[in-house]
């Protein structure tokens, strides 16, 4: 059966003298890893439409095994962030996390509309003279949103332990709990990071608002320090 996708390349391997394994995720079926054969010959047609970092409609042909590619068309080359190379490095952070904890064949068009909204952002930020704290702040709102869009929303509104509302100073994050503990329940837990207040409210602005609004927030490195510790405990924890 033929299949027609839209996607996002993540990352390809190589295998066998002329062929790579592409890993997709697709606005139809999520994740999906399929052939490309044949791409590393020098004449390859499709090599060039099939970089990582870039969305396509992607062709396959699928009766079993993971499937061959028989055509891609372009939709967006990302070429700004292509010639920046902290936004490179950026966007190369976030698919190593999103590949790895990402299941394949899940479905989620609301976590491809966010991925590809990261990606346009980060495009447009890569053509700014902007500082790389917007797009540390940009790729920490997406990761929070992501990991809401899972199932794993962090309880930044109350106490997950006992349920009273958060006071301004003293409380802490629990990855094992999944949200903020306050100052009287933050000992139940041994592995438990201090939260500031501010980081707090952030984590409630990146859940609530587009992501391409999201590099426009005024945030301190300490902050933004905070948030990287707290956003990297939650996954390794997941």
């Amino acid at each position: 059966m033929d299949y027609k996708y839209t996607g996002i390349i993540l990352n390809k391997k190589n295998v066998a003298e002329t062929d790579r394994i592409y890993t997709i995720y697709t606005q139809e079926a999520g994740k999906i890893r399929v052939l490309g054969k044949g791409v590393r010959r020098p004449n390859a047609k499709l090599a060039g439409n099939l970089e990582s970092l870039t969305m396509a409609e992607i062709f396959v042909a699928k009766s079993r095994g993971i499937g061959k590619i028989t055509g891609a068309i372009v939709l967006d080359n990302f070429l700004g962030t292509k010639s920046n190379l902290d936004a490179l490095g950026r966007v190369g952070d976030i698919f190593k996390i999103f590949g790895k904890i990402m299941a394949e064949q899940e479905k989620d068009e609301q976590i491809f509309e966010i991925l590809a909204g990261f990606l346009t952002s980060m495009d447009k930020l890569s053509a700014e003279e902007t500082s790389g704290r917007k797009m540390d702040i940009l790729s920490l709102g997406f990761l929070f949103k992501l990991l809401g869009e899972m199932g794993y929303r962090l309880e930044v509104g109350k106490c997950v332990n006992c349920g009273a509302k958060l006071q301004p100073e003293n409380n802490y994050f629990s990855p094992a709990k999944g949200g903020v503990l306050c100052e009287r329940c933050h000992t139940v837990e041994n592995k438990r990071l201090k939260i500031s207040t501010e980081s707090i409210k952030l984590v409630r602005i990146f859940m609530k608002n587009k992501i391409e609004n999201l590099a426009k927030l005024q945030v301190s490195q300490k902050d933004v320090n905070n948030l990287k510790v707290i956003v990297q405990e939650s996954i390794n924890w997941l």
